[in-house]
């Protein structure tokens, strides 16, 4: 490769459309398949519109150009570029010795629930969650257990969730994993020391053990810190790992891979063991590739696409204030959880892909939202959105949003 480039170096251009109709993304072209017209303005899946920064698609070209991909193994310097930006990031002090290669964070969990947990076995999810939680406990053969979390109201009227932490000691007794999801997707919390300490001591009384999904960490607003599971864990007793990723933070989810950090020597020897009996290699060409160049050279690229993304969110809260629409406030992703039970809409059909809720954003404003119910009961009557666009897209989304909903307010929408 090429000299190395500076710390500073140029990220992207937060305008600019990287994703389009016939680009082969997830997120335009299964928009016909996903909400039966290929019209929406797709806010859904969790990836970003704009390009990966230009330090990562500046090595990813480099490494192109070889011409040569056969079977890869990380470089000089990708373990260091781990552990160096855990420290730098987050004060995460790792050896390079407990990072193991993973191809993602969910078949990370998979394994880990295979390795870690008998068949049939309890694990506890937090709902309303990611969702493919809910099937990886299934696909293992395990029973879900859900512990479900609790709204909540500060002071200051700041909307959001906490944890049933009396319902989980309760549930930990008979149960043997956790999956924690921190930061939080949908709901935007950026669990803080208290919370998890809660979460490892009764984890730690029960033999619960935890795994920490923690893909999000990066993308924490202004003035939130992300805190790592591992930082309260220890200390409780509590047996756990964490698993991550940079594909949500540079936008590099399509290549693939990730890592887990597995500090206990033992834990992670029968961790690998489950991974290399799935005959899984180290990652590929260009995971490799580009994880390294993103953490070498991206230190500044999460507060630049973070600031970004503030717009959008404060751009969103302004538009839906005189709307039945209550945004629960985020800390950290660049995830909007829009409460719309106010509305009035049905969100109770038999099919949740089919209720008068997902009609009306699909049907009558044109967008193309996560539906809420996707992460569990809780998620009924909510609606999650993707701030990561260009704010022109955005916008445009807004005043489709209050112009579809003016109109039925008017009675010249449908009943």
């Amino acid at each position: 490769m090429g000299a190395p480039m500076s710390a500073d170096a140029p990220s992207t251009d937060f305008t600019r459309l990287a994703q389009y109709p016939g680009s082969g993304c997830e997120k335009y072209d299964r928009r016909a398949e996903i909400f039966g017209r290929d019209d929406v303005i797709p806010l859904w899946v969790a990836d970003m519109d704009f390009p990966a920064p230009d330090f990562v698609t500046d090595a990813l070209a480099e490494r192109l150009a070889d011409g040569a991909f056969g079977y890869a193994k990380p470089s000089e310097g990708h373990l260091e570029a781990i552990t160096g930006w855990l420290a730098g990031q987050h004060d995460w002090q790792v050896g390079a010795e407990t990072i193991v290669p993973v191809p993602g964070v969910v078949p990370a969990m998979a394994m880990a629930i295979r390795a870690f947990t008998s068949p049939g076995a309890r694990v506890i999810i937090q709902p309303p969650v990611y969702f493919p939680f809910f099937q990886v406990v299934r696909d293992q053969g395990r029973e879900r257990v859900e512990n479900p979390l609790v709204e909540q109201v500060s002071p200051d009227g700041i909307r959001g969730y906490g944890m049933d932490f009396e319902a989980l000691e309760a549930q930990a007794r008979e149960a043997e994993m956790l999956l924690l999801c921190n930061p939080h997707n949908p709901g935007g919390r950026a669990w803080n020391e208290a919370e998890l300490g809660e979460v490892a001591a009764i984890c730690s009384r029960h033999d619960v053990m935890v795994i920490s999904d923690e893909i999000h960490m990066d993308l924490t607003y202004p003035g939130i810190r992300h805190t790592p599971f591992a930082r309260v864990a220890d200390s409780a007793g509590c047996r756990w790992f964490t698993v991550t990723a940079p594909g949500k933070t540079f936008n590099t989810a399509g290549i693939g891979g990730g890592y887990a950090v597995i500090p206990d020597a033992e834990i992670r020897k029968r961790f690998d063991r489950e991974r290399r009996g799935m005959h899984l290699g180290e990652g590929s060409v260009f995971g490799l590739t580009a994880l390294k160049a993103a953490y070498t050279h991206g230190a500044k690229w999460p507060a630049e696409l973070m600031a970004h993304v503030a717009s959008n969110r404060d751009r969103v809260i302004e538009a839906v204030a005189d709307l039945p629409i209550e945004p629960m406030w985020p800390e950290a992703t660049y995830l909007l959880w829009l409460d719309c039970r106010g509305m009035g809409l049905s969100d109770a059909a038999t099919d949740p892909g089919d209720t008068a809720l997902q009609r009306f954003f699909i049907d009558e404003a044109g967008l193309g939202l996560s539906q809420g119910i996707i992460f569990g009961e809780p998620g009924r009557g909510y609606m999650r959105i993707n701030l990561a666009a260009p704010t022109r897209i955005i916008d445009r989304a807004m005043a489709q949003l209050r112009a579809a909903w003016g109109k039925r307010v008017a009675g010249r929408g449908p009943a």
